[in-house]
């Protein structure tokens, strides 16, 4: 309440450190930092808020050149950052933590939750789908309706509300899926195949989250405010998908090279590495 009472003051004609930046010269306002109306112009934030957040503590008040008064560059910053939590629901109290974190211990978890929208936004084009069954034999590209019942039974598919439709939980799934039915796999077997790989991938991407969200500023080099991040991590997504392919293609070949050294070294069938002998 006293820092509301200290808002409603400024805007009862006193003077404040504020006024008279309107008439600043721009190569001074270059050289000192950003005037009240230059950081409202630049965040969309309005001046009276701007106010506010200086008397909270959020911002660091602005400095006096002659007549004018300019807040810091690194303030520009600082003031889209609380803009961004501030849209996303979070309390002063909250963000005003999340400013006096001294060893930057939850300034990442601040900076992901600021871009979270971003963050969660589809890697691939896929959906679920409630379609009929011509159209999932579509899909196929063949019209053995026994084909129904083999994708129900691995998962691909369920049956939906009416007698004729079918769930299909992920459509980019039963595209792979059906590419591999095309070349001669059995959905099974790509099933069995598919759920080994998404385990694995899963580890993967809950260790790699972990290594960005910890290291932000490291993992983004030059990109300080949630905008950059968030434009960033944009530009990143087709490159970590790349990079993913690339990996698994390396480390394909090597197993597929192993396996068939070993068949050749011991001229027999290997065995599965999920074969086990039994107990006596």
């Amino acid at each position: 309440m006293r820092a509301t009472l200290r808002l409603h003051g400024h805007h009862g004609g006193m003077a404040t450190t504020d006024q008279a930046s309107s008439t600043t010269p721009p190569d001074l306002a270059d050289a000192a930092g950003y005037t009240l109306d230059q950081l409202e112009q630049l965040t969309g934030v309005p001046a009276r808020t701007i106010r506010f957040y200086r008397q909270s503590g959020l911002i660091e008040p602005p400095r006096r050149v002659g007549r004018h008064a300019f807040y810091a560059p690194d303030q520009l910053g600082r003031l889209r950052f609380i803009a961004a939590l501030r849209e996303r629901g979070m309390g002063l109290e909250a963000v005003g933590r999340l400013i006096a974190d001294p060893n930057r211990e939850l300034q990442s978890f601040a900076v992901l939750l600021s871009i979270q929208d971003e963050l969660l936004e589809p890697w691939i084009d896929d959906r679920a789908a409630i379609v009929e069954a011509d159209e999932v034999l579509q899909l196929l590209g063949s019209p053995d309706r026994g084909a129904l019942a083999d994708l129900e039974q691995v998962g691909l598919i369920r049956k939906g509300a009416s007698a004729d439709s079918y769930e299909i939980p992920s459509l980019a799934v039963l595209e792979l899926a059906a590419e591999m039915t095309a070349v001669g796999i059995a959905p099974e077997v790509s099933m069995q195949a598919w759920a080994e790989m998404q385990r694995r991938v899963a580890e993967l991407a809950d260790e790699l989250v972990t290594i960005f969200a910890e290291h932000p500023d490291h993992g983004f080099a030059g990109n300080d405010t949630p905008a950059e991040i968030s434009e960033a991590f944009r530009q990143l997504r087709p490159v970590a998908l790349r990079a993913v392919q690339v990996a698994f293609a390396q480390e394909i070949q090597r197993a597929l090279g192993m396996y068939l050294a070993l068949a050749a070294d011991t001229n027999a069938v290997v065995p599965r590495r999920d074969t086990a002998t039994p107990p006596a």
